[in-house]
């Protein structure tokens, strides 16, 4: 379950990379905002990564409808029977070697990127320490492009004429002070975890690149000709570099950062369009939560396709006495309250439908429902003659033509110290072929303890799988006899649910 959610999760933030990309490229990487834009590329990770722990909520009331619509006559529904495998070797899928080797380059990637640290740190440690334009920097043998890693420098001041250095110091200072090593250590960690992400890899190149352009404008601002500066960059053609992980002074495609430092500066009216990204993290949010809004409307329109309303009211004898333990059924149903000791109940049914007061000795009351309102229903004493004998047949048994949901005395179970979840808890298997083939799901289960305190008639009103079916029925067919339960003293039949959860581990 917990894999299943993070594969998910995943799924999700790559589809963000890829939708914020594409917006990135259409609406931003041509104006000169440089720092806006770098700041617009953190909120682009962040909100990627973000974005799918959004969840929406509804109201209990809400909730509940949703449940309805997967077993809306489950009144008796008892606690879930949670299932997992216990330690049975389950063989090797083909998503198992797609897992194994992701997470394989994942660790390689990363691992490459350690050791690019280790490499530069041991140039810290054994280089040589100089001032270069007052400013500390780290001597590089040879010839080896120019590069700084957070406040680091690495320079081979020999290599430049004093001009040329003051550029080259220029521009990787303002690596160092901007911190722009954070940017590339976070681009390098997003590309090895989702290394098989284009967009993944292409947000790494525009932030590389939209560091230059912060680097190579503060030069030309520092009052260093641009031309003779983009002459020299066009000078500097090292292919030896320390790592990739770092700024270096010289990277490619430098056709793009000259155009970038000849561009004329955008206008300030561009920054509305900056706006934009909250609509698009809006949308991403709802298709996030789509699933849980399907399930809202889903139950929504059940209750309102139905014309669903809440009944409340009272039911009093004729002397306007509240009557304790009046039956309320739904007619054509077996849905039904009990009125408490006020007299009181609460029912909700489909407007149209008629409920059915009964109490002993009274005469039945049928009152239809139009609409939410609280109603004083008053039984009479019964003194009536019947109109006409209705007879109805039953294909089983006829001591099981009437099965309540609610009743005055509730069935007990009678064995494993009266707790019925613990005892199926421990007779209860996960099907090996159904580990095997990664099957799960929660199954709901009716069954009716009859007048005798039998546990019978199984029957799956949510299937899973048949795998999962035969179990959840055979393990509730292990129950023994239950103390039956009765209505207004007598033994009668009563219906029962339980969800039983197989879950993979």
């Amino acid at each position: 379950m917990i894999l299943g959610e993070a594969f998910i999760y995943l799924m999700k933030v790559n589809i963000a990379l890829v939708v914020f990309y594409l917006f990135y490229r259409l609406l931003f990487s041509r104006d000169t905002f440089f720092m806006i834009r770098r700041g617009c590329l953190w909120m682009i990770l962040g909100m990627s990564f973000i974005y799918p722990l959004i969840l929406f909520s509804f109201g209990e009331e809400q909730k509940e409808a949703i449940q309805q619509t997967v077993v809306r006559y489950a009144v008796n529904l008892l606690p879930e029977v949670k299932v997992t495998p216990e330690g049975q070797s389950v063989a090797i899928t083909g998503w198992d070697i797609v897992r194994w080797g992701y997470c394989t380059i994942v660790c390689l990637l990363l691992a490459r990127i350690v050791i690019q640290i280790y490499s530069i740190v041991r140039l810290v440690r054994k280089g040589e320490r100089a001032f270069c334009c007052s400013v500390p920097v780290i001597v590089l043998p040879g010839q080896v492009t120019p590069f700084s890693f957070f406040k680091w420098i690495f320079v081979n001041p020999s290599g430049y004429d004093t001009r040329d250095l003051q550029e080259i110091m220029v521009h990787e200072k303002t690596h160092a002070d901007q911190y722009h090593s954070l940017d590339v250590m976070v681009s390098e960690v997003l590309c090895s975890f989702f290394w098989m992400n284009p967009a993944a890899w292409l947000l790494k190149r525009e932030i590389r690149r939209n560091l230059e352009f912060l680097a190579d404008k503060r030069v030309v601002h520092s009052g260093f000709d641009r031309r003779a500066y983009q002459y020299h960059l066009l000078r500097l053609s090292h292919p030896l570099a320390a790592a990739q992980i770092v700024n270096k002074f010289n990277v490619t495609p430098l056709k793009k950062r000259i155009m970038m430092m000849n561009k004329k500066r955008t206008s300030r009216m561009g920054l509305i369009k900056y706006a934009l990204l909250v609509p698009v993290l809006g949308l991403l949010v709802l298709s996030s939560n789509v699933q849980a809004i399907v399930h809202q409307d889903n139950g929504t329109m059940l209750l309102a396709g139905q014309d669903s309303v809440l009944v409340k009211g009272v039911v009093v004898d004729s002397n306007d006495v509240p009557l304790d333990g009046a039956t309320v059924i739904v007619k054509g149903t077996n849905v039904g309250v009990s009125t408490d000791g006020k007299g009181e109940f609460a029912i909700k049914v489909k407007t149209g439908e008629t409920l059915i007061f009964s109490y002993v000795g009274k005469a039945n009351q049928f009152i239809p429902v139009k609409d939410a309102k609280k109603l004083h229903v008053k039984m009479l004493t019964e003194n009536v003659v019947l109109d006409e004998l209705v007879v109805v047949g039953y294909s089983g048994d006829a001591e099981e033509a009437d099965v309540f949901m609610v009743v005055e005395d509730m069935p007990q179970f009678m064995g494993e110290d009266g707790n019925v979840m613990k005892f199926l808890a421990k007779r209860i298997r996960y099907p090996q072929e159904a580990q095997k083939s990664k099957i799960q799901g929660k199954v709901f289960v009716q069954f009716i303890i009859s007048k005798t305190g039998e546990a019978k008639d199984f029957k799956v009103i949510k299937s899973v799988h048949p795998l999962l079916d035969r179990e959840a029925i055979r393990v509730l067919q292990l129950m023994p006899n239950w103390k039956p339960g009765t209505q207004r003293g007598k033994p009668v039949s009563v219906s029962y649910t339980v969800p039983i959860n197989f879950q993979l581990q």
